[in-house]
């Protein structure tokens, strides 16, 4: 019978077909892209040495290197933005404003700095890595995108009056600094992306109780989120008069006593007579609040 032998033949027929078709599409390949397809090269270990052409990059108080193809935090100054906010040596940048830095290696300093976005809340949030844990971290953005600090403001120095200001508080009543000349007040500058802020406030809620009736506490928030900062103030039941600069970063209030350029959390002792007794962190105000305590009113 012919039957069979026809059925093989064209069973045979096609599938040279295929094979012929498929060796066109390659060759085609071939002639598009110029040369046969390459194997990818085998991935070359990193000697944890910095990157030749990335040199360190000193921001916001801190320097980033490459180590291990990761950028790495190899130095952080005591009482800088980074500083006050958590940062330590050897902690590892894992995410940049939402973007994820573990899915983009190689990758130096300079690449991650453009990264950063022009934001109007002049703000950079880091996620860092440390151990098997994370830390996250908000920190002051320039103008240009990078971290650095703003341009210097008329910080306040000790001795000298307090910048006047007003706000509205959280019950939007009008509130003005020198309504409370007469005590001393504490001006605790926060927000409620800041996790020291939130380590700060039972220091803080001590303090206003030791010194009930005897200084008045205010907060002032570099949120941008109205929300953000009502269900922070709410929620960590914090002392005092709060109120919402609206500027972040840049906020009048924010500005006119130097904050940027000292970072979060951030307090301003002022004593009764209206003056600047101490700026820092609690410890400093705490030992400020003693040595004025007995003070009389000039």
């Amino acid at each position: 019978m012919d039957t069979p032998r026809d059925g093989h033949s064209a069973g045979a027929r096609a599938a040279r077909c295929v094979l012929l078709s498929t060796l066109s599409v390659a060759a085609l390949g071939r002639a598009v892209l110029g040369s046969p397809l390459a194997p990818q090269a085998p991935t070359v270990p990193s000697t944890g040495a910095p990157h030749p052409s990335a040199p360190a990059v000193r921001v916001a108080g801190m320097t980033l290197e490459i180590r291990a193809g990761r950028v790495v935090v190899t130095d952080v100054t005591r009482g800088s933005p980074a500083g006050r906010a958590g940062v330590l040596p050897f902690d590892v940048l894992l995410v940049v404003n939402d973007r994820n830095l573990v899915d983009l290696d190689p990758i130096t300093p300079q690449e991650v700095l453009g990264l950063l976005p022009r934001e109007p809340t002049l703000r950079t949030r880091l996620v860092l890595g440390r151990g098997a844990g994370t830390l996250s971290v908000d920190l002051p953005q320039d103008l240009d995108g990078t971290w650095a600090l703003p341009a210097p403001s008329a910080e306040p120095r000790t001795g000298t009056q307090a910048p006047p200001f007003t706000g509205r508080d959280l019950k939007g009543r009008d509130f003005e600094l020198k309504s409370l000349i007469g005590k001393p007040v504490l001006l605790d500058f926060w927000a409620s992306t800041c996790p020291p802020c939130e380590r700060a406030v039972i220091p803080l809620r001590r303090i206003a109780e030791r010194h009930e009736g005897r200084l008045a506490i205010v907060g002032i928030s570099l949120d941008v989120d109205r929300k953000a900062y009502e269900a922070f103030a709410y929620n960590q039941h914090l002392p005092g008069i709060q109120l919402l600069d609206g500027g972040g970063w840049r906020g009048p209030i924010v500005r006119l006593y130097g904050v940027p350029e000292n970072g979060i959390p951030y307090y301003v002792l002022v004593d009764a007579a209206g003056r600047i007794a101490a700026t820092g962190d609690l410890d400093v105000i705490e030992r400020a609040l003693e040595s004025i305590a007995a003070k009389p009113t000039r």
